[in-house]
């Protein structure tokens, strides 16, 4: 799962401007030793291993410490201790608020802390720019454990300039979405399970037709620019263009081999005309540009119908509503049956090592630590027994409240589990896409847009996202007004000047394959 924290305008999803830093000077420390650093605790016929002298690691996370952290983090430095690493590692999470700000100026300052989480979103790229952070292709190499644990894709398609500049984390490989439904009201009605977006619209209309007190379809707002991905003939399928390219708005067109805004493709176009006549229909809340509770109004059933994404948390927030044993939610995914979507295999959360830390050896064999499966539930689930108990190899049944927020350090595709909470059709989705396999290697896969030259233009483009983009996808400009809109607009504000500098970027990814 490819997890983003929002700032600005939005709370969750979509666009970040990027965040312009001053960040310290400095070269990669300590790579000529690498190849020979301790992985695991080494062991010999004979005498054991002396002690290593133990270094503690400061780390800045963004988000609220978890309930139970402390215990959790005591045990982990005892193992860490036991295992014989050389180190401790100490904490320290920051609000979302300021977590963005803070680490920059810390890093502008020269503070000297071993690991941190950053992303294109927030400041890697100027962090990268500055040669603030270190280059960890020869320490990942001498890593097999950490290695191991994540598909050669992802590091593969998550490098900068050609290196490793931080360890990409998450556990989904792409992207695949659809509705989650309530299977008692498609029975009641006498339908048969929806395999077709016909088959998903006669269910909306009957729900629309029959209920008094359910309404057909609820989704956030800030959500709806994916409406028009859940509601197209093309969706979910590898066909003649790259809807999802990193950047806000726009697509790339295989096809043409150009940069277009998603507004103006051909590939959606029909989804765009269902949004439309969704919302003048009232299948579409009409209060979606301003709902920001469709989980909550989805759970108390006031709703049949609602978003959902195969992420591993999507389907999770309604695991609730089964509790009572019943069977009446269940997942569609258009075309599911042919899904192989277009991936980067991008990531959207990197583990970063700045060069003022002194310990980056000892950092890197940490993190190898925690890519060994006993040692990466115990940081992500808690202490076996207290927080959690495992429940076969892939699943796991919580005894706590401990919630590690596994996306800053712990995500490894290979060493997941799910609760066993988790609803049989979202499970099965969500291994569907954690596997390489189930998706088609985008042509642009590398292109990662850095809006430094085109930053003045980029800023004015950005607002329209939220003051037509996000509207037309809802419904509330109709798709002819609203596609002509955002054609003049971008065309008023330089944002053809924004296209030129994708289109550059991503032919000079493309001209070498």
């Amino acid at each position: 799962m490819r997890l983003k924290k929002w700032f600005g305008t939005a709370t969750t999803a979509v666009l970040v401007s990027s965040l312009v830093l001053a960040g310290c000077g400095g070269n990669a420390k300590n790579e000529g030793n690498t190849a020979n650093s301790t992985n695991s605790p080494s062991s010999s016929e004979g005498a054991a291993p002396a002690a290593k002298e133990v270094v503690t690691l400061k780390a800045y996370f963004p988000g609220d410490k978890p309930a139970g952290f402390d215990a959790v983090l005591q045990a982990v430095n005892d193992k860490l201790k036991k295992d014989n690493i050389g180190a401790a590692l100490n904490i320290n999470f920051m609000p979302w608020t300021d977590y963005g700000n803070a680490v920059s100026v810390k890093m502008s300052a020269g503070e000297e802390f071993d690991m941190y989480l950053d992303a294109p979103w927030l400041s890697m790229n100027q962090m990268i720019e500055s040669k603030s952070l270190t280059e960890l292709d020869a320490a990942v190499a001498a890593r097999p454990e950490l290695k191991s644990s994540i598909p050669e894709e992802m590091w593969e398609y998550n490098k900068f300039g050609g290196k490793i500049m931080g360890i990409p984390l998450g556990t989904t490989q792409g992207q695949l979405y659809g509705v989650l439904i309530r299977k008692d009201l498609r029975e009641k009605y006498g339908l048969p399970e929806l395999k077709t977006l016909d088959d998903l619209e006669k269910f909306l209309y009957a729900v629309k037709e029959n209920e008094k007190d359910i309404k057909p379809f609820v989704i956030n707002g800030i959500k709806a620019d994916k409406l028009p991905f859940i509601l197209s003939n093309s969706a979910n399928l590898a066909q003649d263009e790259v809807l999802e390219i990193g950047v806000n708005m726009f697509s790339y067109s295989i096809k043409d081999k150009k940069v277009i805004g998603q507004w103006e493709s051909p590939t959606i176009a029909d989804a765009y005309d269902r949004v439309t006549k969704y919302y003048k229909d009232g299948i579409i809340s009409k209060n979606i540009a301003q709902e920001q509770n469709a989980e909550t109004l989805f759970k108390q059933g006031k709703y049949a119908a609602t978003y959902y994404a195969a992420d591993g948390v999507e389907g999770l927030k309604y695991s609730e509503m089964l509790k009572d044993g019943s069977d009446k939610l269940e997942i569609f995914i258009p075309n599911g049956e042919q899904a192989k979507p277009y991936t980067a295999y991008q990531q959207w959360n990197f583990l970063c090592i700045p060069t003022t830390s002194k310990h980056s050896d000892v950092t890197m064999d940490v993190v190898n630590w925690l890519s060994i499966k006993e040692n990466h539930d115990l940081m992500e689930y808690g202490i076996q027994g207290k927080d959690w108990e495992p429940v076969g190899d892939s699943s796991y049944k919580a005894l706590s409240g401990y919630t590690f927020p596994g996306y800053v350090l712990t995500w490894r595709p290979t060493l997941n589990r799910t609760p066993d909470t988790m609803m049989q059709d979202d499970k099965k989705w969500f291994d569907f896409s954690t596997k390489t396999s189930n998706f088609t290697l985008s042509p642009i896969a590398g292109f990662n847009f850095n809006a430094e030259k085109v930053k003045t233009e980029y800023a004015k483009i950005t607002p329209l996202h939220d003051s037509i983009f996000l509207p037309l996808s809802q419904g509330l400009i109709p798709a002819a007004e609203g596609k002509k809109t955002m054609e003049d607009k971008m065309a008023s504000l330089g944002g053809q000047k924004v296209i030129d500098e994708i289109q550059a970027q991503i032919d000079a990814v493309t001209s070498g394959k």
